[in-house]
């Protein structure tokens, strides 16, 4: 686990406070998720039926388990859930009174990492091996798998008590978003596996909010307001914030691929050139080069190179080409964006500021 002070490095005092206010908590409801042993009562209930023969619970528990619960305990910063705790508060509900849903937007989104490491095929996350290396293939889709569908019987078996139309309203919620995600994993995945090199801007930016803005931003907003009642002016303000806030955070955390800005960064750099990725440095370069630079990055690219001098030598096409200056403004831009929307929100003064403060954290802090 990370020392206390470097989960909230370059947090505002107010986010801060928020944070260690309810992170304890989050975290006692998600070793919640992953009991150290399996029973039968448990597999009945995230199940919703009783098992006509015996189960192999240990094997449940190894394979469907075991894998994310190693990502979780090794320690990100779980923004997510607080993202959702500062919803709930800002629309007058206790956060505390919500635990098992703060915990389960934490699961889903590890889950989903775990999904992009074995598609990715990377080496490390947090600073450990990925899921499929330590396990194999087949254990960490398992496990990922699970894992993601875990987080809906809180829904479906409505644990939280909550009014039957908004348990449904946040189910078709999961639905429609886990369609977009599937389409924004597909175009990446083909633009990959294709050598696509004439992705737009506009494309890339379309599919990331596709792919992640559910799990990142737009999801614990959308969630945490339907069950605190927000008003729907504000619930489509929170989607809009969700998807800004995710360009911004997407794009550094791509460029911290390129260029790692900590020595406790948990990942290989250079991995997206490896894995063939057309990042949105990758497809700027691609737009902007003259043809003899533009054969040099499709060949490194094409290759999926893990030569150090090769990938430098994207790197400095990336600098040739001044591409983290074009991705700075764009965060900027919708940073920008995000702040707007905030002010707009039917919440008080003191929630507004927690809200920009996480804008600011998003777009400066660290990705550790």
């Amino acid at each position: 686990m990370r020392v206390r002070s470097k989960l909230t490095e370059n947090m505002d005092r107010g986010l801060e406070a928020f944070y260690f206010k309810h992170i304890d908590r989050i975290k006692e409801a998600i070793d919640g998720y992953f009991p150290a042993a399996l029973s039968d009562a448990f597999v009945e209930c995230i199940s919703g039926q009783e098992a006509l023969f015996e189960q192999d619970l240990d094997a449940l528990h190894d394979s469907a388990f075991v894998p994310t619960r190693e990502y979780l305990d090794r320690g990100g910063k779980v923004l997510r859930p607080i993202l959702a705790a500062m919803t709930l508060s800002a629309y007058g509900k206790d956060p505390a009174d919500y635990t098992p849903f703060l915990a389960c937007i934490e699961v889903m989104e590890d889950s989903s990492i775990m999904m992009d490491d074995y598609i990715d095929n990377s080496l490390l996350r947090r600073g450990g091996p990925c899921a499929h290396i330590k396990h194999g293939f087949p254990m960490a889709n398992i496990s990922a798998c699970v894992a993601f569908s875990l987080a809906h019987y809180l829904f479906y078996n409505n644990e939280m008590k909550l009014p039957a139309d908004v348990s449904r309203r946040l189910l078709n919620a999961f639905a429609w978003e886990r369609i977009q995600m599937a389409f924004g994993q597909i175009e990446e995945l083909y633009w990959t596996e294709s050598n696509v090199n004439t992705v737009s801007v506009d494309e890339y930016l379309q599919e990331s909010i596709a792919r992640c803005a559910f799990l990142s931003f737009r999801g614990p907003l959308r969630y945490a307001a339907i069950i605190a009642g927000a008003p729907e002016e504000d619930v489509a303000l929170l989607e809009d914030i969700g998807e800004y806030l995710l360009i911004g955070y997407h794009i550094k955390g791509d460029d911290l691929d390129m260029d790692p800005d900590s020595d406790s960064w948990g990942k290989v750099a250079g991995e997206d050139i490896t894995t063939g990725r057309r990042t949105l440095l990758i497809n700027y370069v691609l737009q902007q080069a003259d043809d003899e630079d533009r054969r040099l990055l499709e060949e490194r690219l094409n290759s999926r190179t893990r030569d150090e001098d090769e990938k430098k030598q994207v790197y400095a096409l990336v600098l040739k080409y001044q591409a983290f200056r074009f991705t700075r403004e764009l965060t900027q831009k919708y940073s920008g964006l995000t702040h707007e929307c905030i002010d707009k929100l039917h919440i008080s003064q003191e929630h507004r500021m927690l809200f920009h403060e996480f804008s600011d954290f998003c777009s400066t802090g660290r990705l550790l």
